[in-house]
């Protein structure tokens, strides 16, 4: 059995409007890269299905727990079931190189009260499309509502290999009370240490599945990460 070096990325922080940006990402080698770039966007919703089951980290599923509403995630705490976050239904779009699902913050317990009531404009530079399952409203679908942030995955081809990327932008996060201190914790979802465990425990399952090993080093990166390029340029999304 071979034993492959992955390097995983983490960064993250509050950007400059004073919202939560987590970025983590897997460089994925040749030797597995075929098994995330044939799959396409049925790749991407197993990997979601996959995260939101939250079963990959003992440490974080101690404290959280995934249910789903309708099509739709909500991450609560374990015990009091408080909904931390809720997320709507996954979206994905997608070229030769790049697969794409994301997911919007709905509410939850840890959203800042202020922005629930002051969302901001959806950004152009994500790609306004149906979900990807289940029933929905058609008429609404037609219109760009404001949103809280996004939660989003996405499979780059490289020149070499491939990268997986787990992304959460623009969350407003409360800055008060007793749930802001939950804020301090590692567990937190879609944060630091879930989103290094998930891509750590789904590289391992391919790898496994390849008859490869694996070991793993995780990089650290300053300050808080920049947005996810968008698929096709911004003004081309301005015009559709």
């Amino acid at each position: 059995m071979a034993e492959l070096s992955i390097t995983l990325h983490s960064q993250q922080g509050i950007g400059e409007r004073e919202r939560f940006q987590a970025h983590q990402w897997a460089e994925i080698p040749d030797d597995l890269s075929v098994v995330y770039m044939t799959g396409g966007l049925k790749r991407v919703r197993r990997i979601v299905e996959s995260y939101f089951r939250y079963r990959f980290s003992a440490e974080a599923s101690k404290w959280v727990r995934s249910v789903w509403q309708r099509g739709e995630p909500v991450m609560q705490l374990r015990y009091l079931h408080t909904p931390l976050i809720r997320l709507g239904r996954l979206r994905q779009a997608g070229t030769v190189d790049i697969y794409r699902g994301h997911m919007e913050i709905l509410g939850g317990d840890l959203v800042a009260p202020d922005a629930v009531e002051s969302p901001q404009p959806w950004p152009i530079d994500i790609p306004w499309v149906a979900p990807s399952a289940g029933e929905f409203d058609i008429e609404a679908e037609t219109q760009r509502p404001p949103y809280l942030g996004i939660f989003e995955f996405r499979v780059y081809r490289r020149p070499s290999g491939c990268s997986l990327h787990l992304f959460l932008r623009d969350f407003p996060p409360v800055r008060s009370g007793l749930k802001a201190k939950l804020w301090t914790r590692s567990w937190l979802p879609l944060t630091r240490l879930p989103n290094l465990h998930f891509l750590q425990w789904d590289v391992r399952c391919v790898a496994e599945q390849e008859g490869h090993g694996v070991q793993f080093e995780v990089h650290e990166h300053e300050g808080a990460p920049d947005p996810l390029p968008p698929i096709r340029p911004s003004e081309e999304w301005a015009t559709a």
